[in-house]
């Protein structure tokens, strides 16, 4: 699944290419991808501006907002007039502008969604503080931390406390800050809580320098793969040497998600 520096990657790139296009129609292709939900029709409005909230892609129209979701196989691709036909196999829906420039939506799972709405709080309300939001500090982090009994992995999974985090930088994460992931939210010390919140800056400012990680699916906005993957200390790197003791990467299932880490390194709190 496309995390924060998959759908930053792909923001950044619209952010040149959307604004200002004036949407002719919208074609849909399958019905469970897009949900109107607006009373706005979404025809001649034009494309305002764009954000991102941890892993959900904002496009503001002037009277309404599209809110995009990969899932775990979305891509979300832009096509430029008389540029031909970019390779969309699984094509869910088309945003067709005036100027004969497209959106295109391409998911092979179908589990990806588009909502059309009135405002983006109607979706996002429960959503947590962006990972990377600049009004985060280390001190709050750790005051979320003491507020859950979680482990330190579902808490990260959980989107509910910080935004944009998926199995790929958690894992990364934990490891470069020496947390096991098993680890009780409440009872990390604050100087490993700041350990985890600097690292955690650190992994996912990288993995957007590189365009984000593809395992898979993910594309940017131009049908390119990200770099990101190359780089990786622990995620699917069971077997291979921890590369600072040198004992092996294990992988168990923690979470409800395939999890990667070094039991040595890592120090377990509970």
């Amino acid at each position: 699944m496309p995390e924060l520096p998959e759908v930053e990657t792909i923001v950044r790139e619209l952010k040149s290419y959307l604004p200002g296009r004036k949407i002719k129609n919208v074609t849909v292709l399958w019905d469970k991808t897009f949900l109107n939900l607006s009373p706005v029709k979404i025809e001649d409005q034009s494309v305002q501006s764009l954000g991102r909230r941890g892993k959900y892609i904002l496009i503001y129209l002037e009277r309404s907002v599209l809110i995009v979701h990969l899932r775990m196989t979305g891509q979300l691709l832009f096509q430029q007039k008389g540029s031909g036909v970019i390779r969309a196999d699984h094509l869910r829906v088309a945003f067709n502008f005036q100027d004969g420039s497209a959106l295109l939506f391409n998911d092979v799972r179908k589990f990806g969604r588009i909502y059309h709405l009135q405002n983006a709080d109607e979706k996002l309300q429960k959503v947590g503080i962006d990972a990377v939001d600049p009004t985060l500090t280390a001190s709050g982090f750790y005051r979320m931390l003491q507020s859950s009994k979680m482990n330190i992995k579902a808490f990260l999974l959980s989107q509910r406390f910080v935004a944009g985090m998926g199995n790929i930088y958690v894992d990364e994460s934990l490891f470069r800050s020496k947390i096991h992931p098993a680890s009780v939210s409440d009872k990390i010390k604050r100087s490993a809580a700041k350990r985890l919140f600097d690292e955690m800056q650190a992994v996912l400012s990288f993995a957007i320098e590189h365009m984000g990680s593809t395992i898979s699916d993910y594309r940017d906005a131009n049908g390119k793969v990200g770099n990101a993957q190359n780089f990786f200390y622990v995620y699917q790197q069971q077997g291979t040497p921890c590369v600072t003791c040198g004992n092996p990467i294990k992988k168990i299932k923690h979470a409800g998600r395939g999890t990667h880490f070094c039991e040595t390194c890592q120090k377990l709190y509970v």
